[in-house]
């Protein structure tokens, strides 16, 4: 009988030009294989243990909990859920990564580092629920950058430690072996695309977002569930952790490679249509759309993928798995089987049909001297903001031209002479921006402060031409 699944939690920085894949500190050097006894693993421990936090979180209510009117940034308090999870240092300026279920619909998140009764504030990079990865950015401090190395060597057997802040109990560390690694199709996760590494270590609540550890003490993957009884933790493995992220922090949202392809198990009909091997393991190709690059690689209907870039993969969900941790513009080696016989071939991978490039949020001088952006989903997830939520954020200071009103960067916009943000046509961010333009000097605004207020300002303006 399968148990319940629990889940783990507790209810103008610099861009980095080449990527965090570039920056954060590795060493993928294999582990060495020696007979001997380890006593104590304290180093591999202290090695690590400045670079996790804790993370308190205080959410957002309900939708049909807030008030009717739909711009309240600050509803009524009567009961908020909060928790807490864990987190993984990637850089010396703030970069933290953690599991998306930790700090989906935050209303407030704060980063605890070790040994520190004080807590920072953080902003939200960027998630992706798919992978049930997120990318947190602290708002101040110096912090130390985890070691990480190459999760693709980890192997059944091997030691690691599991550190986190599991039911608040802050730097918690628990030992054991990695029990299995590429476990996918676990109901019960928020995360589709999965490719776990499972251990007996003990996991916990709060310590979602924590890192696992070999026993040197590198990070080789981001704890994420316990799966029903005891000694069977998950882990998002580090490789994929670190591509989600890193395409997070450049982008805002993940980008994945595109072979053009459909697949399929390799099941007791494909043996028999195919004539297969009863022992072959792979992905049977069951449709190459023409001109992708799965066509140009040579792929053909019937092949069975059984490796990327010499990684072995056993199945559909494994070879979709190996393939999420590229990007359009990859390249890949791909092995396959056809007639019997193997067969290699190199695919350079696309972006998905009608995936749209990102495109930054628009600026815009509402009137003259006030600049303006158009809240979008990369902003709301930086801002804490609720989903819906739709107005202007100020990005300069602003004063009127009589001095009596005045505007302070991060404060909220949400009418402009009456009017609000909610769109009933399909309109781009450039129309429906010039649609709000004042055609008057006289102009009239609903302001959300910073600190909450919410005010009725009106002013005489120069307008823009």
């Amino acid at each position: 009988m399968r148990l319940p699944l629990c889940c783990l939690l507790l209810s103008a920085w610099p861009v980095l030009a080449d990527g965090l894949r570039s920056v954060v500190l590795r060493d993928d050097k294999a582990l060495d294989h020696r007979d001997e006894v380890v006593l104590s693993y304290r180093d591999a421990v202290s090695s690590v243990r400045d670079s996790v936090v804790t993370i308190w979180v205080r959410h957002w209510k309900p939708k049909n909990e807030w008030n009717a009117d739909g711009f309240d940034v600050s509803p009524n308090e009567t009961v908020e859920k909060g928790g807490n999870g864990s987190g993984i240092v990637l850089t010396a300026d703030g970069l933290i990564l953690t599991n998306y279920h930790v700090v989906y619909g935050a209303k407030e998140l704060m980063i605890r580092p070790r040994s520190s009764a004080n807590d920072v504030p953080a902003e939200i990079v960027g998630f992706d629920g798919a992978t049930d990865v997120a990318l947190l950015r602290a708002k101040s401090g110096t912090w130390k950058p985890a070691t990480l190395t190459n999760s693709d060597g980890a192997a059944a057997g091997d030691v690691v430690l599991a550190l986190g802040s599991p039911f608040g109990l802050e730097q918690t560390v628990t030992m054991g072996i990695l029990s299995a690694t590429g476990r996918s199709e676990i109901s019960g996760l928020s995360s589709q695309l999965q490719d776990f590494l499972q251990t007996d270590a003990a996991i916990n609540p709060g310590n979602s977002g924590g890192p696992l550890v070999d026993g040197k003490g590198r990070v080789l993957g981001m704890n994420t569930a316990r799966y029903g009884g005891e000694g069977i933790g998950l882990a998002v493995p580090i490789n994929l952790a670190l591509k989600v992220a890193d395409d997070l922090q450049r982008d805002g949202r993940v980008g994945r490679g595109y072979l053009g392809v459909r697949l399929a198990d390799v099941n007791r009909e494909a043996v028999e249509n195919l004539k297969l091997g009863s022992a072959e393991k792979g992905a049977v190709v069951t449709h190459v759309e023409a001109g992708l690059p799965g066509d140009q690689a040579g792929l053909r209907p019937g092949d069975v993928i059984t490796a990327v870039n010499g990684l072995a993969v056993s199945s559909r969900a494994r070879f979709l798995m190996r393939m999420t941790t590229f990007g359009a513009g990859d390249r890949v080696k791909l092995t396959y089987s056809r007639d019997g016989a193997a067969k290699e071939t190199e695919a350079a991978l696309i972006a998905p049909p009608g995936v749209k490039p990102v495109v930054p949020a628009l600026e815009y001088e509402l009137v003259a001297g006030l600049r303006v952006a158009l809240i979008d989903d990369k902003k709301r997830n930086e801002l804490l903001l609720p989903a819906k939520f739709e107005a202007l954020l100020v990005l300069h200071d602003f004063k009127s031209r009589d001095g009596k009103v005045s505007l302070a960067q991060g404060d909220f916009i949400l009418k402009v002479n009456g009017r609000g943000f909610p769109r009933y046509t399909v309109q781009s961010d450039e129309e429906f921006m010039n649609g709000l333009r004042p055609t008057r000097p006289l102009v009239l605004l609903t302001v959300k402060r910073k600190s909450g207020e919410q005010v009725e300002l009106g002013f005489v303006a120069q307008l823009t031409k």
